[in-house]
């Protein structure tokens, strides 16, 4: 169910209060509440809903690190890279997305929902990556959703805020190397196709034949390699994002 309010700490009190301005607060930069002020929220935890992503699929993929270090911009952007990078993004948008804004599609940020993490972090990172992504919808850029989860658990949260249909990025990189992992990448996937129904599904890295022999026939699905970055790191090139 979508909340038609418009977020503030206040929405929830009483709708005839004067609406924050969350520039003045430190706690919007931290928290990324300006990011997202007039988005309306879904779920149980009211995560900011992004569009759908209706546009061409390139046939290349780069990630945000990589970004700053090429000039055909008829590609399209993954957000997989470390935290670290992300956060760069997170602390100031401004000055990444005249960057980003200049490829044919960018992938929502996708802070980690690791198995690991606890579930208040995982909930925090899912409102973080939807903030921010609205962020840069209302700034112009054809933002492709990402498609992350952890456990089961995770479902209570991380697929609110999409809307159905439309195409979606989603990573297989650290997903297919063990039993648990794979089981919970299926999973997952599964519960993903059946609450957003994506039209087209891009697969960002490794896809071996297990993982296809159990991708839904009729599904339409792009497999972007990313060996290129793995080798251009491991010879020390490295992005100035």
């Amino acid at each position: 169910m979508i909340q038609n309010l418009l977020f503030s700490p206040f929405a929830y009190e009483t709708c005839e209060m004067e609406k924050p301005d969350f520039k003045r607060f430190k706690s919007g930069v931290v928290l990324g509440l300006r990011y997202c002020s007039k988005a309306r929220l879904s779920g149980k935890y009211g995560v900011p809903m992004i569009k759908a992503y209706r546009g061409a699929v390139p046939d290349k993929f780069i990630t945000y690190s990589d970004s700053t270090r090429v000039t055909d911009y008829s590609c399209g952007v993954v957000s997989f890279d470390s935290d670290n990078v992300l956060e760069r993004v997170w602390n100031n948008p401004e000055k990444y997305i005249p960057i980003l804004s200049r490829f044919s599609c960018v992938g929502e940020p996708d802070f980690s929902l690791k198995l690991e993490y606890p579930l208040s972090i995982q909930i925090a990172n899912t409102f973080r990556n939807h903030a921010l992504a609205y962020h840069m919808q209302e700034s112009g850029i054809n933002v492709i959703p990402s498609m992350s989860w952890s456990s089961t658990v995770s479902y209570e949260f991380c697929f609110d805020g999409h809307e159905k249909g439309g195409a979606v990025v989603v990573s297989t990189i650290g997903t297919l190397g063990d039993e648990r992992s794979n089981m919970f990448f299926r999973l997952g996937f599964e519960e993903m196709l059946k609450r957003i129904a994506p039209d087209v599904v891009v697969l960002y890295g490794d896809v071996n034949e297990s993982l296809r022999m159990w991708l839904p026939q009729q599904l339409h699905v792009c497999v972007v390699d990313h060996n290129r970055f793995k080798r251009a790191r491991k010879h020390g090139s490295k992005g100035s994002f």
